[in-house]
């Protein structure tokens, strides 16, 4: 059985299609030959480089705490205010 990694505040909706979602990504990984434990490490690696590239942006390039950095840019960006 996988471990659900649910946030608690999502909904019954949103918890199905992760578990959808998770599910799809690990039976893709099956048909070309990759582990679980070999997904997860990539995974892993993925967050690893998305947390470096955000400290970095946030101390070296932009000067803001990261906690600020989505809103920083989406207020420095054309069309940022548009809601999506």
């Amino acid at each position: 059985m996988m471990r659900e990694p649910w946030d608690e505040a999502e909904t019954p909706e949103e918890q199905a299609a992760r578990r959808d979602a998770y599910r799809r990504l690990a039976d893709a990984a099956r048909r070309v030959g990759f582990s679980l434990e070999s997904l997860s490490h990539m995974l892993r690696q993925v967050t690893h480089n998305e947390v470096e590239t955000r400290r970095f942006l946030s101390e070296q390039v932009y000067g803001v705490p990261d906690a600020q950095l989505d809103s920083y840019l989406r207020a420095r960006m054309p069309g940022g205010d548009a809601p999506k």
